[in-house]
């Protein structure tokens, strides 16, 4: 029987119910291969003309439904109907393809992307050649020609970690960590070069395990893993390496007392406050600007996302300044991803 356990992609925000019943249970779902048109979103303030390129994101609703959205040219269109997909929103390379999972997750977990050149798109299930075990589809390699999964198999502890494979044909499986059990080690993102992989380490299960764990570097081959985070600074499983490959952009883990933005080197040397809210506001989901010269985030009012509150989206200089609002709209908004 399939243990419960929480996506790492869910940023444990009320996603790690059961995977069976699936983020948004109580909605109607499209599944994987279901075509759905894309929906002009008006109900909108802020400067959303502030961002150049396209933002992609979420709205979350009660039962942790999500619709993945994109702004650009100051317009925002929805591109899943609520419930279609869920906690994973990174675009390819060549800006063809959403990343994402199913809502309707069905064990062994298959992540899927949507083609966001098509107004009619489909989820496209990945390709797989193991057939025990879940793949969670979280980072594409630089060349677009790898994924980098947080796995697990169900009934066999022993195959925990990290693993990457090929796009094209789900093949080429490498495995990049060990972690025996039920603690998870989730890829968040490559470096510019391909050669490195930031991950998060948890040290505790459900139903909240993403609080305590760390952040680490690792090369794609499995060799010179070191953490980079520190007490000081306790992380999200959320991080996001600048465009020059310098620096490493993450966020506060849930419950901290104060909700920060910090860059930290990637050998974990030269940490970083890039911004604190003056009046206790609590940044989320922070990434780069396609230049690596601004910052975009979720502001939300407290450190509990679990609660999915209305949230405002700010982008503020990379090297320190005064935030722009971007979307103050009355949603919950988070897993940004912005690019040309």
């Amino acid at each position: 029987m399939m243990r419960t356990r929480s996506v790492g992609v869910t940023l444990a925000l009320g996603c790690w119910a059961a995977l069976g019943a699936g983020c948004s249970a109580d909605h109607d779902r499209a599944v994987a291969g279901s075509a759905f048109a894309t929906a002009v979103v008006p109900s909108r303030t802020g400067a959303a003309s502030e961002v150049d390129g396209h933002l992609y994101f979420t709205h979350t609703t009660a039962g942790d439904v999500q619709t993945v959205l994109v702004t650009d040219g100051g317009n925002t269109r929805e591109l899943t109907p609520s419930g279609a997909a869920c906690c994973v929103v990174r675009v390819s390379p060549d800006g063809g393809r959403i990343l994402t999972l199913p809502g309707d997750f069905v064990s062994p977990l298959t992540g899927a992307t949507l083609d966001v050149t098509d107004d009619a798109a489909e989820l496209v299930p990945l390709p797989r050649t193991d057939p025990s075990l879940n793949m969670v589809p979280l980072a594409w390699s630089p060349d677009g020609t790898r994924i980098a999964y947080e796995a697990w198999d169900d009934d066999d502890p022993s195959r925990t970690g990290i693993y990457t494979a090929r796009v094209a044909d789900g093949g080429g499986v490498v495995r990049v960590t060990t972690r025996p059990g039920t603690f998870d080690d989730v890829p968040l993102d490559y470096s510019p070069d391909g050669d490195q992989l930031v991950f998060y380490r948890s040290v505790n299960s459900d139903p909240d395990p993403y609080t305590g764990g760390s952040l680490w570097v690792v090369n794609v081959d499995g060799s010179d893993a070191h953490q980079i985070s520190t007490p000081e600074a306790p992380p999200t499983v959320w991080a996001r390496w600048s465009p020059d490959g310098t620096r490493i952009l993450f966020a506060a883990e849930r419950l901290s007392a104060v909700g920060p933005i910090w860059t930290v080197a990637p050998d974990g040397s030269d940490l970083t406050v890039v911004y604190q809210d003056d009046e206790g506001g609590f940044a989320i989901a922070p990434d780069w600007s396609p230049d690596g010269n601004r910052i975009v985030f979720g502001l939300d009012p407290g450190n509990d996302e679990f609660a999915h509150p209305p949230n405002v989206v700010y982008v503020v200089p990379a090297a320190g300044g005064a935030p722009v609002v971007v979307d103050d709209s009355d949603t919950f908004k988070r897993s940004f991803d912005w690019v040309e």
